[in-house]
């Protein structure tokens, strides 16, 4: 299956880098028809200038030079469209392949403070389930990814998402289409841009303003009209219009303040309005079935014209930057015209342009799970049922991998969590594979919750609301040492699962391992009591043998599984394979050796 879509991949970039030769061969012959049209257009004017003689030739050659310029225009956006295409699918084959499973994006930026499982289960980061599948145009669309990762939603919202991505997972027009959008090279902007300036206070332009502003624009215009038709004295018409651009110069200066905090705060978004603006022409004008993307439309059903304003508006700001726009602005005041206009523009759109962007974002975001499910055709959509009168969370999973690992290299292994055991405890030495599985049960829920497909048999579950332990430090700065953070974490999900009777999972990776055994035993059985009395399911891991008498006792509805070597005779030889039971293994002579201090 993922042989498929490498091999249409490849067909589209051929095809693409092919059309890119094509069309820069084609555009370098148009630049140079140009060249030498210009060369004869500039012989036939002077020879027309010197024999006063006919300028049809210098017509005919300049007209030649304009066709063939418009031409090489065109050629070059059709070279760029083919070169976009052809990266496009050329990084796509990488994904697919496993050469380069990462974006390049790691999502940092949209870390909340005190998650509960983003640093454990690598959602955000380098070589992480964010960079797996960050393939959006912008980064209001990574924004939205991100929280589809890192916030649960309801069931029914899960199930939408899910026929959103099947609905999506096919179009690959439309997502060549999206990656199309806007210019080759634009620069990206902090997803909270155009929410930073809608939330910003408006400038409150005296509503005179404007009116004035082109009345006196009229007045020195027409004073130059009048005096040329009537033949005025020169010096009488150049007082009069020095005197209306004067006064037309200080109105704007006294405005200035105002007017450079509104410009400022626009300068750089003109990059992006464009990909906004044609997105959601994409958006509407396609033919959907599913509930989710069939919402999205009809919240953008009237954007457009407003759009096609604010574009306009931004395009003449990003002129300010331009040697040329001084003259405009000095004439007419372009600039500060440019900040009226948008002022006036967020009062009367501010509200609808957030609901725009969260249109598009959310759309974006499931073509980007829609991108991963298309190359990964073997990945399993998991039933989501609702809590109903379920007295603890559920959670089933059958031949199930990491999906950041390859399918074809990765360990399946089987977990069932809800009917009869509430949470496992894993025993097994290090390198065993312990903390994997951990992330492995992690990373399918935060998958299958976004309403991605996952690399499973099968799965079942309800929605959970995650809390792990895996990757805490200690931090010297704050003085806070690893068993303090791991003490703080597990009682930030004790509440998480009070707070969430019956819809919370837990895993939490070598529970209490900074205190002695016996300590361990009864701070454990704590932790376990009152998640277990929640409703909660999970999984925990351990060195010490002694916690798996906790998974013995009925009242706590666990199960002790381990991990472990299938060879005595080579204790460090892991199959990585959950095995029933208590492991009753050692490895510290093997690890001895490979010190090298058998002797």
């Amino acid at each position: 299956m993922a042989q498929a879509i490498s091999e249409e991949y490849e067909r589209r970039r051929a095809a693409s880098a092919g059309e890119y030769a094509r069309e820069t061969e084609k555009g370098a012959r148009f630049t140079l028809f140009a060249f030498v049209a210009l060369v004869f257009c500039a012989y036939f004017l002077w020879s027309a200038i010197r024999t006063s003689g006919s300028l049809w030739l210098v017509a005919a050659a300049a007209v030649v030079c304009a066709v063939a310029t418009v031409l090489s225009l065109r050629t070059r956006r059709s070279s760029e469209h083919a070169s976009r295409l052809s990266a496009l699918y050329e990084e796509g084959m990488g994904r697919v392949n496993g050469e380069a499973p990462q974006s390049g994006f790691t999502g940092e930026s949209f870390a909340e403070a005190g998650h509960l499982y983003e640093r454990d289960l690598n959602v955000l980061g380098k070589d992480s389930l964010f960079g797996m599948l960050a393939t959006t145009r912008t980064m209001v669309g990574q924004r939205a990814l991100a929280r589809m990762l890192l916030r649960s939603v309801e069931a029914r919202t899960v199930r939408q998402r899910q026929a959103a991505v099947q609905e999506l997972a096919p179009q690959l027009d439309l997502r060549e289409q999206v990656a199309l959008l806007g210019r080759w090279a634009f620069e990206e902007l902090p997803a909270e841009s155009f929410e930073v300036w809608l939330d910003a206070e408006r400038s409150n332009f005296p509503r005179w303003v404007r009116s004035v502003l082109l009345l006196l624009t009229v007045a020195w215009v027409t004073a130059i009209a009048a005096g040329l038709i009537a033949h005025v004295e020169i010096s009488f018409l150049v007082r009069n219009v020095i005197a209306l651009l004067g006064l037309q110069n200080a109105l704007c200066l006294w405005l200035r303040p105002k007017v450079h905090l509104e410009l400022e705060a626009t300068k750089k978004l003109g990059s992006q309005i464009a990909v906004l603006r044609e997105g959601l022409q994409l958006l509407r004008g396609s033919n959907f079935a599913a509930e989710r993307l069939v919402a999205l439309q009809s919240g953008v059903e009237d954007e457009d014209r407003a759009l096609a304003q604010l574009q306009r508006h931004l395009v003449l700001v990003e002129q300010r930057a331009t040697d040329w726009f001084y003259v405009p602005s000095l004439l007419i005041g372009a600039g500060t015209h440019a900040a009226l206009s948008l002022d006036r523009w967020k009062q009367r759109f501010a509200e609808p342009m957030r609901n725009w962007l969260d249109a598009w974002a959310e759309f974006e975001a499931l073509l980007a799970l829609a991108t991963y499910a298309a190359e990964h055709a073997e990945n399993v959509y998991p039933e989501v049922v609702d809590q109903g009168q379920r007295k603890t969370a559920l959670f089933e999973a059958e031949a199930m991998t990491h999906p950041l690992l390859l399918r074809s290299e990765a360990v399946a292994n089987d977990v069932s969590l809800g009917n009869r055991v509430q949470f496992l405890l894993i025993s097994g030495s290090n390198m065993a594979g312990k903390s994997t599985l951990l992330r492995t049960i992690g990373a399918n829920v935060v998958l299958a919750l976004a309403g991605a497909p996952v690399p499973v048999k099968r799965m079942k579950l309800s929605v959970v609301h995650l809390g792990a332990s895996l990757a805490l430090t200690d931090s010297l700065a704050k003085g806070k040492s690893k068993f303090l953070a791991e003490v703080e974490r597990l009682r930030d999900v004790l509440a998480l699962a009070r707070a969430n009777p019956a819809s919370s999972l837990f895993l939490i990776d070598e529970i209490f391992s900074g205190t002695n055994s016996l300590d361990r035993r009864a701070a454990a059985e704590a932790v376990l009591r009152g998640l277990v009395a929640t409703g909660a399911v999970g999984a925990l891991s351990t060195h010490d043998l002694a916690l798996a008498e906790l998974a013995e006792k009925p009242e706590l509805h666990g199960s002790n599984v381990h991990m472990a070597s299938p060879d005595e005779a080579d204790p460090l030889g892991f199959d990585y394979l959950l095995k029933p039971g208590i492991n009753r293994t050692t490895n510290a002579l093997a690890i001895v050796r490979l010190l090298g201090l058998d002797s």
